[in-house]
């Protein structure tokens, strides 16, 4: 590799060889190549295009794309120009095109990156919520990729300095304020040199991705980390990973890639579709890395994928757990390489903070394994603090602090929020709690108010408020937990709700907040649950904690029980399903949606169906009715009355 380049325009200037770039897979015989020379064309074109809607250096561009293309050529687009890039997921719900919104008006100068299909469903959005004459403005300041068809004219670059700001990650805020991550190009390459030299990457190495391009681990873990390197990288669309999980396995296969990432969900969710006796060509042992970050790790997990993908020529040191976060750019801990799975078992009661860990010899019935994460990689210092900052010894629980030129100077516009969690001397406050065992680094809970799930981040009091919409449901009386489900190896989502009547009366709550929480973010609800008291501190915060222990323990299993068997005699008049296609539907749509009344006339969206549900919803129609229906028809034909006749339609053509 030449010298470490000291931007982001640097590294793909950098790259002149036209046998490397990106591929871009869009199903099992539908990819396109992309060079490295020819990104850079591409990206120059579409400046011009950008630079004739009126942005400048120092404008904002949201990059609101689906297709993952269209969405790095916006990307470097934006790096050549000079003009902040602020990508945002596209997502199903109104959270996410609420953000939109958001996003927009607090930025300064702010431009927006899109196509036909999305900025219809910003206009429906708006007139929906009374948001016309910000749509309007939004509308104004679109450039439509979808109509862009010609790329000759270059763009004007802009003459990049370190110290400007490359993009903004702004935090995953279905209502209200959500936050910026400032992130400039000095930060990013301290990071990336971090991660190189920790990784070891060279020529040799080749990168496959399904995460998305709005997730740090996406777009600087898997484009920009083997864009440095100038080495390939494949990447394939996260609703086709969701959809059809082995083939990921499949093309990394195939292709021989070296380096793979998922977050804990992922391995899950291969693991439930994977069938051994069905892949007798897979070659997984060019892997040499495959990250586990973005979400909390389990080690259950870690040794199931392991032990199912060895006779695949796995090796058992390719997992490689890690530690990070937008305001580091994205890594902070990385293992030593070759290192097998690595944990300690503590007692659960020892973990308090100022405290030390109590770590055993081996499990036991009051412990919980929790994964090494390996010590701070180069140009990142780390440290564990008690509560009046200063470093606590080895086996201490603490909050982890970072420092270092990857580390955000702060986010967008919160002056406040800077000076609360980032230092005069420079240590961020990652929110995290944990200890450092044996040099590395152990995660062993939260201090925010952050829940992670699918390895996105979400604010409890975010979720609480868009809960607070609920009919029967005020202020400050619901509490939102993210709470380890030891079985399924995620963090699930669960909801208090304060109430004193009979259980009947509410299990209407439970479907609301279920449906409420699913329109807005997008989210699967795991249970919702009365409680007779909000637990608070004496300052009056709410102790999300408690409850969390307490569900834990066990304590809330005979209202989930009696809640299940409420459930069941709800039962669906499936006689008012006028023809089989409804009928069959109504079915497909009970058995992934558990636990609720679905009617004919239901939005698909509003029940409680997270992207993943969304294609399993999609994948069991497809077996039905093959080719009959595309996850984007959902949108168009969003109730299981109006599929059921579009799906009739196709079968008759």
């Amino acid at each position: 590799m030449n010298e470490f380049p000291k931007t982001l325009v640097d590294a793909l200037n950098n790259n002149q060889d036209a046998n490397k770039g990106i591929t871009y897979i869009s199903g099992q015989d539908a990819e396109r190549d992309v060079s490295y020379p020819e990104l850079k064309q591409r990206a120059l074109g579409l400046l011009h295009h950008i630079q004739k809607k009126g942005a400048s250096e120092g404008n904002e561009l949201i990059i609101h794309l689906a297709d993952n293309e269209q969405f790095i050529d916006a990307f470097w687009a934006c790096q050549y120009g000079g003009i902040v890039a602020v990508p945002l997921a596209i997502g199903t719900s109104d959270g996410h095109r609420q953000k939109v919104f958001n996003v927009f008006e607090k930025l300064e100068t702010p431009y927006i990156a899109t196509s036909r299909k999305a900025l219809q469903r910003l206009k429906v959005y708006a007139e929906d919520q009374g948001k016309e004459s910000i749509y309007e403005q939004i509308q104004q300041k679109a450039v439509m990729l979808d109509r862009i068809e010609e790329f000759d004219t270059l763009g004007i670059c802009a003459d990049i300095k370190p110290e400007q700001t490359a993009f903004i990650q702004f935090s995953s805020g279905s209502t209200g304020d959500p936050k910026g991550v400032v992130l400039t190009h000095k930060n990013l390459m301290t990071n990336l040199f971090g991660i190189i030299e920790c990784s070891a990457f060279d020529g040799n190495d080749s990168f496959f991705s399904w995460m998305p391009l709005t997730h740090d681990l996406g777009i600087i873990g898997f484009h920009l980390t083997p864009l440095f390197v100038n080495i390939n990288q494949y990447m394939m669309p996260t609703e086709l990973f969701v959809r059809r999980p082995n083939l990921w396995l499949e093309k990394s296969s195939e292709k021989k890639a070296t380096i793979l990432s998922s977050p804990n969900f992922g391995y899950k969710h291969v693991l439930k579709r994977f069938k051994p006796e069905n892949q007798e060509g897979l070659d997984l042992s060019n892997v040499r890395l495959c990250f586990n970050g973005a979400e909390p790790i389990s080690a259950d997990l870690c040794r199931e994928f392991n032990e199912t993908m060895k006779p695949f020529g796995w090796s058992k040191t390719a997992m490689f757990t890690v530690y990070g976060l937008a305001e580091a750019c994205l890594a902070v801990s990385f293992p030593k390489l070759l290192q097998p799975l690595s944990t300690i078992h503590v007692l659960r009661n020892s973990l308090v903070a100022g405290q030390p860990a109590t770590i055993l010899n081996a499990a036991k019935e009051q412990s919980i394994e929790l994964v090494r994460l390996g010590p701070a990689i180069t140009g990142t210092d780390m440290l564990i603090v008690d509560t009046g900052d200063t470093e606590v010894a080895e086996n201490i629980i603490g909050r982890v602090l970072i420092k270092g030129d990857n580390v955000t100077h702060g986010y967008y516009h919160e002056p406040a929020l800077n000076q609360k969690l980032i230092s005069a001397d420079g240590w961020l406050d990652t929110g995290d709690q944990g200890l450092i065992n044996e040099g590395e680094l152990v995660i062993t809970g939260r201090t925010k108010d952050l829940i992670i799930v699918h390895g996105q981040n979400f604010y409890a009091p975010d979720l609480e408020s868009v809960c607070e919409s609920v009919d029967g449901i005020d202020l400050g009386k619901v509490i939102v937990c993210g709470i380890r489900n030891p079985e399924e190896a995620v963090d699930e989502l669960v909801v208090f709700v304060l109430y004193r009547g009979e259980l009947d009366a509410f299990y209407q709550t439970t479907i609301d907040v279920r449906r409420e929480l699913s329109e807005k973010s997008g989210l699967d609800v795991a249970h919702v649950l009365p409680i007779k008291t909000v637990p608070k501190t004496t300052s009056g915060k709410v102790q999300r904690f408690t409850l969390a222990k307490q569900f834990e323990e066990g304590e809330f299993n005979e209202i989930i029980a009696a809640l299940i068997e409420l459930s069941e005699t709800q039962v669906t008049d499936t006689g008012a399903a006028g023809s089989p296609i409804e009928r069959i539907l109504l079915e497909i749509c009970h058995s992934v949606v558990a636990d609720q009344k679905i009617s004919l006339s239901d939005n698909i969206f509003e029940m409680g169906t997270s992207s993943l549900k969304l294609a399993q919803i999609h994948e069991k129609i497809d077996e039905m009715y093959p080719d009959a229906v595309e996850l984007t028809d959902f949108f168009d034909y969003p109730t299981i009355e109006e599929l059921a006749g579009f799906i009739a339609t196709k079968i008759q053509e």
